[in-house]
C-alpha cells in the first residue's frame, strides 16, 4: 500500500472541498493517506465527505496553535534564537534555515516564525511517505523545507491552484522559490495557464505536468429542462473582488423583470453590493442570500437556469484556478456564463458548452443572458457541458491519475 501525505496550512478548510474530495479519491484507490496541517480551521466544517473516512483522525497538527497571536518581540526573539541554535547543532536544518531568513530580510515576520518554530518544535518528528502532495505552491515550498530538514521523507508533488502565483504580493515574495521547487518536486499547476505561466518564470519545464480539480459527477443529476418563465440567474460565489459580482448587478439593469438573479456566499463585499443593487434601481430582482448549506445550494441550482460567475483579475492581481462552482454546474445541466479569464477557458468552448464574455463587461454579460433566451435549442450545449465534465473535470478519472503520478 501506497503512503501518500497530504501537506496543507489548514484543515479542513470549507472553501477547498477539492482538497477533500482528492484525499478521498486516493483512498478509494488504496493508497495509506497522512494529512499534515500546520493549523485545524476555527471554523467548524460538517461535510459527509470528511467524515467518510475519518479525515481528522487521519491529520496531525504541527504548528503550536497560538504561533499566530506571538506579539511580534517575541517572534524577533525567538528567531535569534533559532539561527544560533541551528548554526550550532541543527546543521541538517540549514536549507529551511536560509528561507526563515529569506522571509525575514523580506519583512514576512509572521512566515518566518511559523515556519521557524514549527520545525523546531517538531525537529524529531519523523514522517516517511512514499509521495507528499503539497496544496498551493506555498505550502510545497515550505514542505521542501521540511524534507531537507528530515522531517519528511518522500517524492513531493506541488499543486498550484492561482492566487499564489498570481496576486501581485505573492509573486515578489514566492516566484523565486518556485523555480527552485521545480529543481525538487513535481509542479502540478491545475491549468495550462498557470503552467505557462510557471515556465515562463523559469521553472523547469520536465518538472511540469496539469493535473485538474474536478467533481465527482455521480452527484450531479443532468436535467434537460426548460427556461422559466421568468430565467433564473444564480451566482454561487463568496463577495470578493475577483468573483466579479458587481458586474452580475451591473448586469441586470441592462435586463428586464423577466430576469432574477440570486447570489449565495456572502462575503465581505456583500453589504457594498447590495447598496450597489438599490442604486441600480435592480434591487427588487435581486435576492442576496448570504451563506447557506450544500443542501440549500443544491436545491437552488435545481431551480435554476442560468449559473453566472464573471470573475475578474482583482486590484492585488489576484486570480481563479477553475472554478469548481462552474464544473458542478455544468454537470448539472445549468447554463453557464462567465468570463475569458485565468483557466476557465479550458473548462468553458464559448457557444459550445457554454458562453465566455470580456472581464469586466456587464453589457456583454446580459448580451450573452438575453442570447440563450433566444436559441431554439439549449440541449446540444447542455449535452456538451456534461460531456466536457465528465472527460475532463471528473474527479473519478482524476483520482486514477493522481494514483499513477504517486
Amino acid at each position: 500500500m501506497k503512503k501518500v501525505v497530504f501537506f496543507v496550512r489548514k484543515f479542513p478548510v470549507l472553501s477547498q472541498t477539492f482538497v477533500i474530495d482528492q484525499i478521498n479519491g486516493l483512498i478509494e484507490q488504496g493508497a495509506d493517506v497522512e494529512i499534515i496541517s500546520f493549523y485545524r480551521e476555527n471554523q467548524e466544517v460538517k461535510l459527509d465527505s470528511l467524515e467518510k473516512y475519518n479525515l481528522l483522525d487521519r491529520t496531525k497538527f504541527i504548528a503550536p496553535p497560538n504561533a499566530i497571536k506571538v506579539k511580534k518581540p517575541l517572534k524577533l526573539l525567538f528567531l535569534f534564537k533559532f539561527f544560533i541554535t541551528v548554526k550550532a547543532s541543527q546543521p541538517s536544518m540549514r536549507q529551511a534555515s536560509d528561507f526563515v531568513m529569506y522571509a525575514l530580510k523580506k519583512n514576512n515576520i509572521n512566515l518566518a516564525y511559523e515556519v521557524a518554530i514549527t520545525l523546531m518544535n517538531n525537529r524529531a518528528l519523523k514522517i516517511e511517505a512514499d509521495s507528499i502532495i503539497a496544496h498551493f505552491g506555498n505550502n510545497g515550498v515550505v514542505a521542501q523545507k521540511f524534507i531537507s530538514a528530515g522531517i519528511l521523507t518522500g517524492k513531493l508533488h506541488t499543486v498550484f491552484h492561482g492566487y499564489e502565483i498570481s496576486e501581485y504580493e505573492s509573486i515578489a515574495f514566492w516566484k523565486q522559490e518556485y523555480v527552485k521547487l521545480s529543481q525538487e518536486s513535481t509542479l502540478l499547476p491545475i491549468s495550462n495557464f498557470w503552467k505557462n505561466r510557471l515556465e515562463s518564470w523559469g521553472a523547469k519545464g520536465t518538472s511540469i505536468s496539469v493535473h485538474r480539480m474536478g467533481v465527482d459527477i455521480n452527484k450531479f443529476d443532468f436535467k434537460e429542462r426548460p427556461l422559466s418563465k421568468q430565467i433564473q440567474i444564480v451566482s454561487v460565489a463568496r463577495a470578493t473582488e475577483k468573483k466579479g459580482l458587481e458586474y452580475a448587478i451591473k448586469a441586470m439593469s441592462y435586463l428586464d423583470d423577466a430576469f432574477h438573479l440570486s447570489l449565495i456566499g456572502g462575503g465581505a463585499l456583500e453589504d457594498k453590493l447590495i447598496q450597489m443593487s438599490k442604486e441600480l434601481g435592480v434591487s427588487h430582482r435581486i435576492t442576496f442570500h448570504g451563506p447557506k448549506t450544500p443542501h440549500f445550494v443544491k436545491e437552488t441550482l435545481d431551480n435554476s437556469d442560468i449559473f453566472l460567475l464573471p470573475s475578474v483579475i482583482d486590484s492585488m492581481g489576484d486570480m481563479e484556478g477553475v472554478p469548481v462552482a462552474l464544473m458542478e454546474a455544468m454537470a448539472s445541466g445549468l447554463l453557464v456564463v462567465s468570463t475569458f479569464h485565468s483557466g476557465i477557458p479550458e473548462l468553458i468552448d464559448d457557444g459550445i458548452n457554454g458562453f465566455l464574455v470580456p472581464e469586466k463587461d456587464p453589457e456583454s454579460i446580459a448580451k450573452a443572458i438575453t442570447k440563450i433566451t433566444t436559441l431554439e435549442s439549449l440541449t446540444n450545449i447542455r449535452t456538451e457541458a456534461r460531456k466536457k465534465v465528465e472527460m475532463e473535470f471528473n474527479s473519478l478519472t482524476l483520482a486514477k491519475e493522481l494514483y499513477r503520478i504517486v
